[in-house]
């Protein structure tokens, strides 16, 4: 810090590389974003600020602000030569950012864009949001095109295969279909052996709403 506060020295992205990374890790990410901030507008390359702009969307990311993330996954998507791996993660953390801002329309353009594979942890539920968005909005038919699609590629992730399944409960349940929605849960319970990442849990909440609507 005393290195920083000195005004143009020769060591002052180094210094900025080392603190922002120091206070990430000791979890100060409201910090960590402001060192990483004045990393990107000291950088005298592009690798440098490619360094303070992925540091900023982690930290905006890890602090859980969706508007600094949506304002620096813009800027990374917006910059030429850019890493594939960042600019991938630059566009979920901003899709993620604005589902969490119930800005459905915004998060189903850039998680279509990560749903093309299902390989990765972050295609995976790229997909799976695709699909619970067209269901929020009531497009039930291509929903359930995407969970069958999802389902047929056989995705290594259980938890989001899981996740879909029970999105075609609902699915089914809003075409009527009560017996199927409940042979789908039944079938989680049955096969699904993960016990505490609270998938099960919703499959026992959905059976017993289906039982107290009967």
């Amino acid at each position: 810090r005393q290195v920083i506060n000195v005004p143009n020295n020769q060591f002052l992205e180094q210094a900025l590389i080392a603190a922002s990374s120091i206070l990430y890790e000791r979890e100060e990410f409201s910090e960590s974003f402001d060192y990483y901030k004045k990393l990107e507008n000291a950088a005298a390359t592009s690798d440098t600020r490619i360094i303070g702009l992925r540091g900023q969307l982690r930290s905006a990311y890890q602090e859980g602000d969706a508007l600094k993330s949506i304002e620096v996954a813009r800027k990374i998507k917006n910059m030429s030569g850019v890493p594939q791996e960042l600019e991938r993660e630059a566009i979920f953390i901003g899709a993620k950012a604005y589902y969490s801002l119930n800005q459905y329309d915004e998060a189903l353009t850039d998680f279509r864009k990560l749903a093309r594979e299902i390989i990765s942890t972050e295609g995976a539920e790229s997909k799976y949001r695709v699909a619970e968005i067209l269901f929020m909005k009531g497009s039930i038919d291509e929903s359930e095109k995407v969970v069958s699609q999802f389902i047929d590629q056989n995705s290594p992730h259980q938890y989001w295969m899981a996740k879909m399944f029970l999105l075609l409960s609902d699915i089914s349940l809003k075409k009527g279909d009560t017996l199927q929605a409940r042979a789908t849960l039944q079938s989680l319970r049955e096969y699904y052996t993960v016990s505490d990442d609270g998938i099960l849990d919703e499959v026992r909440s959905k059976l017993a709403a289906l039982d107290k609507g009967n």
